[in-house]
């Protein structure tokens, strides 16, 4: 591409962005007009309010997307290389150990604690009386830790059998529905731990406080928690759809250089958006030239799957439509185990 021709698509950018240079440089600097104060102000917040346009559903809110399936399935399609796909596994079992390690800790010294709050829990349980918010405190407190320990087994047993994996066997093993499954447990019961930790600390301010000081810091550590899920949630999905796991250059490099980093985030968005709208298949996401195809469904195109086939797929590539054809989205249960039986055997390594 040339640099007239990257200038040209930088802009375009710009404009399918929907920001302004005058709006992002800021010369204007010592303008205190209240136009001035009101661009200032208002755009970051603009900006930053549209991150969330990349979410798929009301789920995100509260549970981030890379401790689902879904984004174990990109992972083991996106990266080529087998041993960087099991570090990537392993990574991931290296740092949950650690941080349920941690959560059990302040469980067990919790349920065991002297405290006031924690004997009325205990007494409560023993004599089930299930009325008063003491009881359900102590039972959440007590279903977190069981779950905390159970992802803790998890992780251990997991990280030692993926650690084992030959770099060469790595995708075929972690492409199996049962690989993939024995991958997730881990997070998901650490995720319902977690999920049971808030449920018990929100519990306990109606017992150490009156309601009227609990019912506003629930409501803080809700609000809070959301966003933070959601904020996440909204960078899974914009890496996802807008295909940063796989090496193919989302934008040039002179695109990149001409826009700022509130363009970047929003061409980003917007292009994550278009992609969740073709509903590209999973199994053909990484097998394509992905950014192409995206060009190709901005300009009002249709899927185009065949045709930008990458040379080294094309012998399996009728294989693998079929397989992809489900044509449901970008991830979540598109892909069958007879469509991932039938890309571990094609003969070709991702």
């Amino acid at each position: 591409m040339t640099r007239q021709a990257g200038g040209g698509r930088a802009r375009s950018l710009r404009s399918f962005a929907g920001l302004s240079r005058r709006h992002v440089h800021r010369g204007d600097a010592d303008d205190t007009s209240v136009e001035g104060l009101v661009e200032i102000v208002v755009e970051p917040v603009a900006t930053r309010a549209s991150w969330f346009r990349s979410l798929k559903s009301l789920a995100d809110l509260f549970i981030s997307v890379e401790l689902t399936h879904v984004w174990y399935l990109h992972l083991v399609y996106a990266k080529k290389d087998g041993a960087e796909l099991r570090n990537l596994f392993t990574q991931r079992f290296a740092a949950l150990t650690t941080m349920i390690s941690l959560l059990v800790a302040s469980q067990v010294g919790a349920l065991f604690s002297p405290s006031r709050p924690t004997e009325e829990a205990r007494s409560s349980l023993q004599t089930l009386d299930w009325r008063d918010v003491s009881f359900w405190a102590g039972l959440f407190l007590i279903i977190s830790l069981i779950f905390s320990v159970l992802s803790l087994l998890a992780t251990l047993s997991a990280w030692t059998l993926f650690n084992s994996i030959g770099s060469n066997n790595a995708h075929i093993i972690l492409r199996s529905s049962m690989c993939l499954a024995a991958a997730a447990l881990p997070v998901r019961l650490a995720t319902i731990s977690i999920y049971s930790f808030f449920t018990w600390l929100i519990l306990f301010y109606y017992v150490i406080a009156n309601i009227a000081v609990a019912i506003p810091l629930s409501v803080f550590t809700l609000v809070l928690a959301i966003y933070v899920i959601s904020t996440y949630s909204a960078v899974g999905r914009t890496i996802i759809y807008s295909g940063a796991l796989s090496n193919e250059r989302i934008f040039q490099h002179d695109e990149e250089e001409e826009l700022t980093g509130a363009e970047l985030a929003t061409a980003l968005v917007d292009k994550a958006l278009v992609a969740k709208e073709g509903a590209i298949p999973v199994s053909q996401q990484y097998r394509i030239r992905y950014q192409e195809q995206l060009q190709i469904l901005e300009e009002g195109g249709s899927l185009q799957l065949s045709d930008l086939m990458l040379t080294e797929y094309q012998e399996a590539g009728e294989d693998d439509l079929e397989c992809g054809s489900g044509g449901g989205g970008d991830d979540d249960n598109n892909t069958s185990s007879t469509c991932l039986a039938a890309l571990s055997t094609s003969g070709k390594e991702d």
